[in-house]
């Protein structure tokens, strides 16, 4: 974990009286606990604070992709050092992802009520504490347990700016289904409005905000309203204008199948119909919006007829898909939901196996961090298979009791976002995959023909054509490549760079006459001249022309098959 820049270097592990204990380098700061305890009176610079949960969420999100939660976020544990970076300390309650046991060292008043009811780790526990911490600077160090009580009251205090309120609220309300990471809710509380800040009334965190532009995003309450400095004839004629282009516009980008209620529908007409593009546009819309824009226009009967059948034909079509592969689809979502906790399982009697060893006696050095290394390993793995489960799909128990845990949101969001991706899988498999498949053939293909491997060539296309179908492309890549091998040939034993049999050249003249009969009188007399030219420079060296000789017989011998 010490890898990240805003996490303490670990230095080593050791023991001493029978204690063990972690090592880490020595930082020269101050604690965030300090920094609150000096301005006790007022809360923090608005921009500060955001600029620090965003360093901490870095290093957190760096620990969660490794399968390991922190569990004790709280100021004590948060280092500003000299040079107003920030560093993450104390391991002492972590635990891995999944990973079972009763929490010890936590501070209660950041911990998850969710991690502290199961005792299980999830990544959602630190960005909850997260949100406690940020609610907590904003508020400043208020006695006791109050800061909490205001970040779980309705009202917001008024120094805790909207944006910022709305964020707290549903990390709050919803400790492990609020959907952020550490690092989109580090993101979304970036959003500082410029113009709020009051310097004067907030305490500071750093020193100076260095590079806390590149995250940063500034916006002033000026902005929406520059338009008033206009006069006013000029603001009524860029009204008037606004109204027209902003009507053309909305027009314009309407979907193309909304425009049958214009089109195809004058005042005098009882008839709708639609264009097979106007059809497929309104199909291609998640269900949800479909049934929505039949809703809105469930008076227009006549406009939304055909939409509505074309709907419902679409709708039976994919029903009887889905029947046809119903049991193979719930095959695959159990099998894919026992995975983790098989996972896990293999896991828990790693450290079963681990915590028998060391009873037996002190573990080699070497064994202890291979055990560690497989349990960090399968913790990991245990994340991934998690991911994947959720891509195969939830199964409709799961789905049931994360509804009847007050968590419907989730499950509409998770629905949605599988549509999204099962619609992105039907492109992927429909189109862009087998794009992507002739492009890898062009490249094989490519390769060999840089290797002037064509035969070679040829036979791949030639079975390719067995997925791909005789298109015409294909063809013509065939053709070529026999014009090029027989090129290839011929000029290559003219030359004497390689000096093929005359069954060889013979093929090769059928085949380029056959494939490019255009070229085939250019090659041909190409071909003899360089071959009388090779010939009578042979006698001049007194070496004899093999090349030159084997290709001017072959022509003669072809020649004479084609005549006879």
């Amino acid at each position: 974990m010490s890898q990240h820049p805003s996490v303490a270097e670990f230095i080593k592990i050791g023991s001493e009286f029978d204690r063990p204990y972690l090592m880490y380098e020595w930082i020269q700061g101050e604690s965030l606990a300090e920094k609150m305890a000096r301005h006790s009176k007022k809360g923090f610079r608005h921009d500060h604070i955001a600029w620090l949960i965003y360093q901490l969420a870095g290093g957190l999100e760096y620990m969660h992709t490794r399968g390991v939660t922190h569990l004790d976020i709280k100021p004590a544990n948060i280092i500003i050092a000299e040079g107003d970076n920030v560093k993450l300390i104390d391991f002492g309650a972590s635990r891995y992802i999944g990973e079972k046991q009763p929490y010890s060292e936590a501070s209660i008043k950041y911990a998850s009520p969710d991690y502290l009811d199961s005792g299980v780790a999830c990544p959602e526990d630190d960005v909850y504490s997260l949100a406690l911490l940020a609610g907590h600077l904003f508020l400043g160090a208020v006695f006791g347990d109050g800061w909490l009580k205001q970040l779980k009251a309705r009202r917001y205090p008024k120094v805790i700016p909207k944006h910022v309120a709305r964020i707290l609220r549903k990390v709050i309300r919803n400790p492990r289904g609020h959907g952020y990471s550490a690092f989109t809710f580090a993101q979304q509380l970036a959003q500082i409005d410029a113009q709020a800040l009051d310097n004067e009334a907030c305490a500071p965190i750093f020193n100076n905000l260095r590079n806390a532009d590149l995250v940063l995003r500034p916006k002033s309450r000026l902005d929406g309203f520059r338009f008033v400095r206009m006069r006013y004839l000029e603001a009524s004629l860029v009204a008037a204008l606004c109204v027209v282009t902003g009507s053309y516009v909305y027009q314009s980008n309407q979907p193309e199948w909304k425009s049958i209620v214009r089109e195809n529908n004058p005042a005098n007409s009882f008839v709708s119909s639609i264009k097979p593009a106007q059809a497929a546009s309104f199909l291609a819309q998640p269900p949800w919006e479909i049934e929505t824009a039949l809703t809105e226009m469930s008076k227009d009967l006549v406009s939304m007829a055909p939409y509505n059948e074309a709907y419902q034909v679409q709708q039976h079509s994919l029903e009887k898909t889905y029947n046809s592969w119903r049991e193979s689809i719930a095959e695959k979502q159990i099998y894919a939901s026992e995975i983790p906790a098989s996972i896990q399982a293999i896991r828990q009697d790693v450290v079963s196996l681990r915590t028998a060893l060391a009873s037996d006696g002190a573990l080699f050095p070497k064994t202890d961090e291979l055990l560690i290394s497989v349990m960090s390993q399968l913790n990991r793995l245990n994340a991934d298979t998690e991911q994947i489960s959720r891509s195969v799909g939830y199964t409709e128990d799961q789905l049931m009791e994360l509804i009847l845990k007050g968590h419907g949101a989730q499950v509409a969001d998770y629905i949605k976002a599988s549509w999204h991706q099962a619609t992105a899988n039907q492109y992927l498999y429909s189109q862009a995959l087998p794009q992507q498949l002739s492009q890898a053939l062009g490249k094989v293909i490519d390769e060999d023909v840089n290797r002037h491997y064509y035969s070679r060539a040829i036979d791949n296309v030639t079975i390719a054509m067995g997925y791909f179908g005789e298109t015409p492309e294909l063809k013509q890549k065939v053709r070529d490549l026999k014009v090029a091998r027989s090129e290839f040939i011929l000029f290559s034993t003219v030359t004497e760079k390689s000096i093929f049999d005359a069954s060889k050249l013979n093929a090769s003249l059928v085949d380029l006459e056959h494939n490019a009969p255009k070229k085939f009188s250019e090659v041909k007399d190409l071909l003899d001249k360089m071959a009388t030219d090779s010939i009578d420079k042979s006698h001049q060296k007194f070496a004899p022309a093999k090349g030159a000789i084997a290709v001017q017989k072959a022509l003669r011998d072809y020649r004479t098959s084609v005549e006879g």
